[in-house]
């Protein structure tokens, strides 16, 4: 393969971070260019599975400083009663590394802390160009970057992919609501436990993320957050039944830390890449936040890609293959999460019914499969 010197990264988060050390790791040139100069100011939390916790652990970043290991999800149904408990830990350390809930303000910032030098804040891309051999990305402030390839990393408002797709806009849902964290722990939630709530027209859940600290959220299908009315209010009319756990975060978290969100994405998009320039993560495959997989992913492209930089012949072939290779998966990935919110947030109650029945009566060893699935990003 022609060999790869400079690599332009467009995105400062996840995906862009973590492919900045597999680069490096692989003793390629990398610069990261972020759009923000500063962290976000509001913190939320994630859950990142085995499979993209071993690709953060092989490149050295400690994740139990920024997180806590799952052992147990627990899945409340329709009136928030119990229905099952799922194994993580157990089936996850069976694949080689626990799945982890995770601060995301402090992952970001110490993978940051990681990439020092070769990150640059307060770079705002505003269009990249392919030449035959090296491409361009180029910024607000009137500066540019050269590298042989240029990878968008910046996240379902891409610059870098309209280079490649003009005028693609995500599919959205009329799904959102709000996340949190919390530096304290709810008096009903169990360290190591993420507690799920499966309700009508609605998908709430409470995560222990270590360090003290927790995250919660509440997701609403069919309404969108309003910002002319009180959090709080927008979550008791919301939810059928409210959790007591549920009602503990909300006493315990200022309104001013409930960051809103909305749900969409990005099915089947294809190419992936044009001359010297791809993206990856939720610039090229945006998920919704129901299956819990959209970081990981992203963690999985970067780490992968990287692999692909000692395999192939040229860039094109590289391109391609990492394409061939993520896509199907990532596909799936937005499907199961399209899945999800209808499974999670039905309305019908005797589908609802049903679905909390099965639940309640998984046998062992298709539980193990099902969370094995999980746990290796299946």
């Amino acid at each position: 393969m022609e060999k790869l010197k400079r690599v332009v990264i467009v995105g400062g988060g996840i995906g862009g971070l973590t492919l900045g050390l597999a680069l490096r790791k692989k003793g390629l040139e990398t610069k990261v260019f972020e759009k923000y100069d500063h962290f976000q100011h509001h913190r939320t939390g994630f859950l990142i599975w085995s499979y993209a916790i071993k690709v953060l652990q092989g490149l050295d970043v400690d994740v139990d400083r920024v997180g806590a290991p799952l052992e147990v999800f627990e899945v409340h149904g329709r009136k928030g009663q119990p229905l099952t408990e799922m194994p993580i830990g157990t089936v996850s350390r069976e694949f080689g590394a626990d799945s982890y809930e995770i601060n995301r303000r402090a992952l970001i910032e110490k993978m940051s802390e990681m990439v020092g030098p070769d990150l640059a804040a307060g770079k705002n891309c505003i269009s990249v160009e392919s030449f035959a051999d090296h491409a361009v990305a180029h910024f607000e402030d009137g500066t540019s970057a050269e590298g042989d390839v240029v990878i968008g990393c910046d996240g379902a408002n891409s610059t870098v992919r309209n280079f490649i797709h003009e005028h693609v806009e995500l599919r959205m849902l009329n799904a959102g609501g709000w996340i949190a964290v919390l530096d304290q722990h709810p008096p009903g939630l169990k360290p190591n436990r993420h507690m799920d709530f499966w309700e009508p027209g609605i998908k709430a859940g409470v995560a222990d993320i270590g360090n003290g600290q927790a995250r919660w959220y509440v997701g609403m299908n069919g309404a969108l957050p309003s910002a002319d009315r009180s959090i709080v209010e927008q979550i008791m009319e919301a939810v059928p039944v409210l959790p007591p756990v549920l009602q503990q975060c909300l006493d315990l978290t200022d309104e001013k830390e409930m960051v809103s969100v909305t749900g969409g994405d990005l099915l089947a998009l294809e190419p992936w890449y044009k001359g010297r320039v791809m993206i990856l993560g939720d610039a090229a495959h945006a998920t919704s936040p129901y299956a819990g997989m959209g970081a990981c992913a992203a963690i999985a492209d970067a780490g992968r890609l990287a692999e692909l930089t000692d395999d192939c012949s040229d860039i094109t072939e590289m391109f391609q293959r990492f394409q061939d290779e993520r896509k199907p998966l990532t596909d799936a990935i937005i499907q199961g999460s399209r899945d999800s919110l209808h499974m999670s947030t039905g309305r019908c109650r005797i589908e609802n019914w049903f679905r909390d029945l099965k639940m309640a009566h998984i046998p062992d060893q298709a539980m193990h499969k099902i969370v094995a699935d999980m746990v290796n990003g299946n």
